[in-house]
């Protein structure tokens, strides 16, 4: 087989080829590579914690025991049923074992391997890439049109009605972590319960997405309205909570890619109103008068100079050696204090 993506790559997974016996997962979203791991195991063994059918190879053995793959993949699970050998954070340099049971593969067991990032010139991925018997999944960040349309897909399994709005609200929640996706469907699932209508943004708001999510929402509005004392505050909050100061100023980013978009709409000629309507997901209406004001408020270079600030501050994070918190927080002060000039 080759290397599969997209719904190709879904539909394996959930009914994986009985021809194919071994599967390799990889890629830098470590999160989707586990998530995917675990669903191929149990398409095979809906337990993942049976110990008669399922082996776990730690790397470093394969290393002083080369026949350790073969004996797991051929020996017979006690009580019956089809096994599962895993080999879970594989390196090129523990590939000789794995590689040598695709040459000569024995019993019927799947092998499920997983990794990190690979090069096309990785011994491993080429090797699945090329067998017959073997298939590769690479697990990249969802984003976008790919994240909405795997939204859509999980929502419809699930036998999930939402609205459109929902959905893009449901998508942005998830954009630096998609692999949380079936996970936020299932949450989903059971605040809906027998309900008849379809689920609404307010409801994804009330359900989805971990307190972080809304906190840099917050911090966004507050920016943007140039309240700096809440900026400092909310900031605070978030760094003694863990939040990645990337994921903070990627947060900004969206509010104010948002902004400009509705901003740069009305220079053309477009009322507020109908400027909002056209973005996605669509403003929460409980932010649109506040949306509207700051729409105002921002002149679209006001707007490109803020969003030039944080890719700036973003750079700076990664390179200067300073604590990113410290500098995402003056890139924060340093727009709040934008838009207060702006206004005046």
């Amino acid at each position: 087989m080759v290397k599969l993506a997209g719904s190709a790559a879904e539909s394996f997974i959930r009914q994986p080829d009985p021809a194919v016996r071994a599967v390799l997962v990889y890629g830098p979203d470590e999160g989707q590579v586990r998530e995917r791991l675990l669903r191929l195991t149990k398409s095979v063994c809906p337990d993942a914690d049976d110990p008669f059918r399922i082996a776990d190879i730690p790397p470093a053995a394969l290393k002083d025991d080369a026949a350790r793959v073969a004996d797991e993949c051929a020996a017979l699970a006690f009580g019956g049923g089809r096994r599962v050998v895993r080999v879970a954070g594989i390196a090129d340099a523990q590939a000789g074992a794995v590689l040598n049971f695709l040459a000569n593969p024995l019993g019927d067991a799947l092998l499920i391997v997983s990794a990190g990032p690979l090069t096309p010139r990785s011994k491993i991925r080429s090797a699945f890439e090329t067998s017959k018997m073997a298939a590769a999944i690479a697990c990249y960040p969802l984003e976008g049109a790919q994240l909405s349309a795997a939204l859509r897909d999980a929502c419809r399994t699930a036998g999930l009605r939402i609205e459109s709005d929902a959905l893009d609200l449901l998508a942005s929640l998830l954009s630096e972590d998609s692999a949380s996706l079936r996970g936020e469907v299932e949450k989903l699932c059971l605040y809906a319960g027998d309900a008849p209508a379809p689920l609404t943004a307010e409801d994804v708001r009330a359900c989805c997405g971990d307190q972080s999510e809304h906190s840099v929402t917050e911090l966004a509005f507050a920016v943007a309205e140039g309240n700096s004392a809440a900026a400092l505050a909310i900031s605070d909050r978030l760094f003694a909570a863990g939040e990645s100061p990337i994921s903070i100023l990627r947060g900004l980013s969206r509010h104010f890619d948002r902004l400009f978009q509705a901003r740069a709409a009305c220079d053309a000629g477009s009322r507020p109103e109908d400027a909002m309507k056209v973005l996605k997901p669509a403003v929460f209406f409980k932010e649109i008068n506040t949306f509207r004001r700051q729409m105002g408020a921002w002149s679209t270079t006001a707007l490109l100079a803020a969003i030039d600030r944080l890719v700036d501050t973003e750079r700076l994070c990664k390179s200067t050696g300073i604590p990113a918190e410290i500098v995402a927080q003056r890139g924060i002060m340093e727009i709040a204090s934008l838009a207060k000039r702006s206004r005046r």
